[in-house]
């Protein structure tokens, strides 16, 4: 089975200019990501988030802390907490939860607003940093980046409860309960969600990692399939993220990992980023701390495209709700962009020798981008 692994690096900060309709303003440089490794480390508590916890209730505060720093306005009540109880999946009993949902207002009140986040809670009672402070980060990131400007669309800064087992895919699921109660009506331009992003990916062979050094830099990009509109603004903003390699898969190869779930299955747009299910993947050994895991460089460089994606989509015509696109052609050519020279001997080490056709990706997709996302 191949797994996944990491190297930590420099700590660098991003200046990113808006989106092209503001980049002549003088105001158009925005560092993001200043916070990024304090809030990660913040939110590594040693007993960990799990649900019913301690720490739990300490990650939540503090998130609501940060939250109210950034200054994003209340979702619905005038409170960015949204609580909710719901039973228990495994005992029954009635469990109280609590998303985090702000909003940057947008300058038009009828644009299909978006949606940026990640899940808070951690599976076991450990630092769980990839899964998923690193996120959370990121999600602060862009918050803070974005809050200062003043975007076309709403823009949702969701922080949800409750994604992890024995939640995940039940009623009482952050993302499924923020979506079922709180959205009605609303189509969304498009939903970003990020989950297990802070590690390098390598395909656990040493001959073939040494072979292909650049791997590491890949992260997997889902959902573009959703509408129409994602290719193309996938396609163009990648390249401007130096040091990163965005490899776009169809979400049927993987399923529903994370909080994009209840999102796809209402027909909204989503996209959802990874680095796939590394070697401690729910393991008390995802800590800041474990040799060559957390690689805060890459994190940044997620954040950088993240917010680049937002700003993108601010602009372009996403009018909301799915719009399904063949991604085929689209696929190929950022694959073809992400494993440069060396996709003939990806594909030979995938039991293949092209790249031509949607049969081919699935080939590819089994060998490759599912053992990574599946663990």
């Amino acid at each position: 089975m191949w797994r996944l692994a990491t190297g930590r690096k420099l700590l660098p900060v991003y200046f990113l200019p808006l989106n092209r309709a503001t980049q002549k303003s003088a105001s158009a440089i925005v560092s993001i990501g200043q916070n990024i490794q304090t809030d990660t480390r913040e939110l590594c508590l040693p007993e960990g988030r799990r649900v019913g916890q301690p720490g739990h209730e300490v990650a939540r505060q503090y998130l609501l802390n940060r939250l109210g720093e950034i200054g994003v306005s209340p979702f619905r009540h005038g409170a960015i907490e949204l609580p909710y109880t719901q039973p228990h999946p495994e005992t029954g009993v009635a469990t109280e939860f609590v998303n985090l949902v702000g909003v940057i207002p947008g300058r038009d009140r009828d644009a299909a607003p978006l949606l940026v986040g990640a899940h808070y809670d951690s599976v076991i009672d450990s630092p769980c940093a990839d899964d998923n402070a690193t996120a959370v980060a990121v999600t602060l990131a862009v918050a803070e980046a974005l809050a200062g400007t003043e975007p076309r669309r709403d823009v949702v800064i969701a922080i949800f409860d409750a994604e992890e087992p024995p939640f995940f895919c039940s009623d009482a699921m952050g993302s499924t309960r923020f979506w079922l109660d709180h959205c009605r009506g609303i189509d969304f331009g498009c939903v970003l969600i990020m989950d297990l992003i802070g590690h390098d990916v390598t395909l656990g062979l040493r001959e073939l990692d040494e072979m292909l050094p650049h791997l590491r830099e890949l992260l997997f990009v889902l959902g573009a399939e959703s509408h129409a509109e994602l290719p193309a603004i996938v396609r163009r903003v990648a390249p401007e993220v130096t040091g990163l390699r965005v490899f776009p898969t169809l979400n049927s190869y993987i399923g529903d990992m994370s909080d994009h779930h209840a999102f796809r299955e209402g027909g909204q747009p989503f996209l959802f980023l990874s680095c796939g299910q590394g070697r401690f993947y729910h393991d008390p050994g995802d800590t800041l701390d474990a040799p060559d895991w957390i690689n805060f460089e890459k994190v940044h460089r997620v954040c950088e495209l993240v917010e680049r994606l937002m700003r993108e989509m601010d602009t372009a015509a996403l009018p909301g709700g799915a719009l399904p696109a063949d991604t085929t052609s689209f696929e190929i050519g950022m694959i073809e962009r992400a494993i440069g020279p060396m996709l003939p001997l990806l594909l030979q080490a995938s039991g293949q020798g092209q790249l031509g056709t949607r049969a081919d990706i699935d080939r590819l997709a089994t060998a490759l981008a599912v053992s990574l996302l599946s663990g």
